[in-house]
């Protein structure tokens, strides 16, 4: 035991000597990210932590569980390297099976890429990092005082946030809140003043003017409708709108507290997904950029170690327009790139990093002086302020950075063609597969050759099992990345515009559909009606779930429940049959949903 705690006292002597001389070189180079509170912990206890997002004092539901088993099932459940907070100070779990170097590759990667952005980017601004951990500590006390209290317990809590949690994702966007918007109160009032004035003109101007009398009738009856209508503007903060008395006064006080914690909690998390390609991209450009300063003194082997970290996300050429890693990091050193500049040169004075008597590194006694290269990156420092992914891909992500990355894929197809050729002749492969004379060129020629390869692959593993035969030299994987890339390529020279689009709509909440509250039927016949915004590119939703949020919902709001949107018809085999059509869900009662053409 005390041989243990020696070791992470050492360990944490070491981590806190770099962390030191990251801080010099990181504020050197325009970085500032919140205090830092280290935490040194096992896999088994991140893996505990992860489905809390890392705050053991998150309230505790089934859901949370359920993500445990989903992470151990995707291999979470192995060796987590590094997990941080949104906090002030940030909270930043580092695991005890970390080599040394890569406890510094964390340390670069979250302190100084994550934890930097979350205090610099405007989208996270309102969030409340300072109060975070304490306000989670105050909605789990609430949570917890309600399940021991005997005329609540588990099952009751549960039937409500399992309800809260089916919409906890539509719950508005923070940033474009307008605290100046009128109240549904002001703007009905508005509207009637205005329609009692169109009434008056009816009677005045209508016996000059028939014309006019009509005119004035139509806006009388566009201003009526909207006034038969509650809200009078939908509504897209789904759970704010639940949780108002005036709107759901069937739901106990406690059930509007929960729906108040849900809400909360979605909204400080919202921004990171807002901005998840810029976030980890700034960090994956930070954790080799920083310890590549030669006043960190990062010792030789830890390079070699580092290089591939630094280069996993790009295993596989399709991540470069995926992958929120590997093409944020595209995209920064893009940036970089055209609009950086260099700028001289500053001197700087540290102490050399040498090994002690026991193999250990350790800051010596010896100085160096060096001068070393500055670069302006202004432009990288503006866009990490002011920009989400929205506007981060669709501004950088044009025409020039795309076409360099299907370049660079194509030359890796390519490559693999010519490999793949000489193994096929080297192993003696009938020459009918060899493609080399001529070579294929264009992008036709090699989605021709990829597509026969796959077929051969295909059928070799089934020889090969049966008979010992040889297998393809090449697995289906990489000839389904060759072929993915290949059709990306050509979509794009087909339609730059559709194809950046396509890349824009993975980023932020685009995949998240549009729902908003058009009617609560206060002043008709009492049932609500949502209305999803259907986006083509993203097809219809999903009917399970369409199913299941609707009677969540209507466990919230306490009435009938309809939800327009569009579907797309099929055929008896499952073909699509012309365009969408719209379509509603509806509830008969608490547990039934059916849907109909509209």
């Amino acid at each position: 035991m005390s041989n243990d705690h020696f070791n992470y006292q050492r360990e944490m002597e070491l981590i806190m000597m770099w962390d030191r001389r990251m801080t010099i070189a990181g504020r050197r180079l325009g970085l500032s990210p919140f205090p830092i509170d280290y935490r040194l912990t096992t896999d088994d206890g991140v893996t505990q932590t992860l489905p809390y997002v890392g705050m053991p004092n998150d309230y505790v539901h089934w859901s949370k569980g359920k993500e445990a088993e989903k992470n151990r099932r995707q291999g979470y459940g192995g060796h987590i390297y590094e997990m941080v907070l949104n906090t002030n100070p940030s909270i930043e779990y580092l695991s005890t099976t970390n080599s040394l170097a890569m406890q510094l590759h964390v340390m670069a990667h979250a302190t100084w890429g994550h934890v930097d952005f979350f205090a610099n980017n405007k989208t996270f601004a309102g969030t409340g990092p300072e109060s975070i951990v304490a306000r989670m500590t105050m909605w789990r006390n609430k949570i917890d005082q309600l399940v021991n209290n005997p005329e609540w317990g588990w099952e009751a809590v549960e039937y409500f946030l399992d309800a809260c949690h089916a919409v906890s994702n539509h719950v508005g966007w923070g940033a474009t809140d307008n605290p100046d918007r009128l109240t549904d109160k002001q703007l009905r009032e508005q509207l009637r003043t205005e329609l009692a004035t169109l009434k008056r003109r009816i009677i005045t101007e209508g016996e000059v003017s028939q014309s006019m009398k009509v005119q004035l009738e139509r806006q009388a009856a566009v201003i009526d409708a909207q006034l038969r209508r509650y809200p009078i503007q939908p509504a897209d903060n789904l759970l704010q709108f639940l949780m108002q008395p005036e709107n759901t006064p069937n739901l106990p006080d406690e059930a509007r507290m929960m729906m108040a914690i849900v809400h909360d909690r979605s909204r400080y998390f919202q921004p990171q997904g807002r901005t998840k390609f810029m976030n980890e991209g700034w960090a994956s450009y930070w954790q080799r950029e920083l310890l590549l300063e030669p006043d960190i003194d990062i010792p030789l082997e830890f390079r070699f170690d580092l290089a591939r970290s630094w280069n996993m996300h790009y295993k596989t050429p399709v991540n470069q327009y995926f992958d929120p890693y590997a093409m944020g990091l595209n995209i920064w050193r893009f940036i970089d790139q055209e609009y950086g500049s260099d700028a001289g040169t500053t001197r700087v004075k540290y102490k050399k990093i040498v090994k002690n008597d026991a193999g250990e590194y350790v800051e010596s006694n010896k100085t160096v002086t060096k001068d070393i290269p500055v670069r302006n990156r202004d432009k990288m420092m503006e866009v990490r302020r002011h920009y989400d992914d929205n506007r981060f891909v669709s501004e950088f992500m044009g025409e020039k950075l795309f076409e360099q990355i299907n370049e660079d894929n194509l030359t890796w197809v390519r490559r693999v063609i010519k490999l793949i050729n000489n193994a096929l002749k080297k192993n003696g492969w009938n020459r009918k597969f060899v493609f080399e004379n001529p070579e294929p060129l264009t992008l036709e020629e090699m989605m021709e050759v990829v597509q026969t390869w796959s077929q051969l692959q295909e059928t070799s593993e089934a020889y090969h099992e049966q008979g010992g035969f040889p297998v393809f030299p090449a697995p289906a994987e990489t000839l389904q990345q060759m072929g993915t890339v290949i059709q990306i390529v050509a979509a794009f020279d087909a339609n730059k515009h559709k194809a950046r689009r396509m890349l824009v709509m993975r980023t932020a909440y685009h995949s998240l559909p549009n729902i908003t509250i058009q009617d609560t039927g206060k002043y008709g016949d009492g049932s609500w009606t949502l209305k999803h915004e259907f986006d083509e590119s993203f097809g219809p939703l999903l009917q399970s779930e369409c199913r299941d949020t609707l009677k969540f919902f209507r466990r919230l709001c306490g009435m009938p429940v309809r939800l327009l949107t569009m579907e797309q018809r099929t055929d008896a085999r499952g073909n699509p049959v012309g365009k969408p059509a719209p379509f509603e869900y509806f509830t008969e009662d608490g547990e039934t949903v059916k849907e109909t053409w509209m």
